[in-house]
């Protein structure tokens, strides 16, 4: 009986081993009854010549699969590691200008990749997070209530011109005087190139949550002004219109996301994202 329960114990032992779990810290997932509306925005500062990259894009998948569309992910490409290196067998350039604008705000690249942040908390001395700790920040933040609410209106895509056009709704839900800017960008899965993964050049490599580019500017556009009490219920509807690269990008695997921030701390307080078309 003892061998058949100590088999039993390595049996279990190997499939935890074999499964593709988060490394620590755990957290344990917010249960929907506890979930209050609040989305949560994962920015992964990454490079393709980043050896420990593809870890931290592991570890915001599996965040993924555990909270769904409560968490959205964006990948950003950043600093010297991100730079074309054509002998080496890296010779894309998937660098934007807001992510570089927000790198040398935030100063990711420079502090080593991968790294993060979970809805920009903490700057300018602990905004940048290791990726072993997005889990339980991102559990943290699930279980907090939301000032607002970010709804996308009217979404558009026209194939002929390539533009997408709509609004975003922001409603508020607690009362507040912030100084909030509302921040708006294109994200596209499924792009195939070649990425380091530790010591190994993987030339079809799946990218995904790719930054590509700000509809409204590196910082977005101001929204409230932060002198005028901004009253339950108030509702701010900003429109965009934006044309994408069709030769670079593919729409089908395009996403919008929006997200509002205070322009005094950085901090997201909602996030929101639809797909293109």
């Amino acid at each position: 009986m003892k061998k058949i329960v100590l088999l039993y114990i390595v049996f279990i032992a190997l499939a935890f081993q074999a499964c593709d779990k988060i490394d620590g810290p755990y957290t344990t997932p917010v249960p929907t009854k506890d979930w209050y509306g609040r989305k949560i925005l994962l920015e992964d500062y990454t490079a393709h010549k980043c050896p420990n990259c593809p870890g931290a894009a592991v570890i915001a998948d599996n965040l993924l699969s555990l909270y769904g569309d409560k968490i959205i992910v964006l990948a950003n490409h950043v600093g010297f590691l991100a730079q074309p290196f054509v002998g080496d067998g890296l010779p894309d350039d998937f660098r934007t200008t807001a992510g570089t604008d927000w790198d040398n705000k935030f100063i990711h690249s420079d502090n080593g990749l991968p790294n993060g942040m979970i809805n920009r908390k903490g700057f300018p001395t602990a905004n940048a997070i290791s990726p072993s700790a997005w889990a339980s920040e991102v559990g943290a933040d699930l279980a907090k209530v939301p000032y607002m609410s970010v709804a996308f209106q009217n979404n558009s895509y026209n194939a002929a011109d390539s533009t997408v056009t709509g609004s975003v709704a922001v409603k508020m839900l607690k009362g507040n005087q912030y100084k909030l800017n509302l921040e708006i960008c294109i994200t596209e899965d499924s792009i195939i190139a070649p990425q380091l993964n530790l010591t190994v050049l993987v030339p079809n490599y799946l990218f995904m949550h790719m930054l590509r580019g700000a509809v409204n500017g590196s910082w977005g556009q101001q929204i409230t002004d932060g002198t005028t009490y901004n009253l339950v219920g108030t509702e701010i509807t900003p429109s965009y219109t934006y044309t994408i690269p069709k030769s670079k990008w593919n729409a089908k695997n395009c996403h919008i996301v929006a997200f509002v921030y205070d322009a005094v701390t950085f901090e997201v307080y909602q996030a929101e994202q639809i797909a293109l078309q």
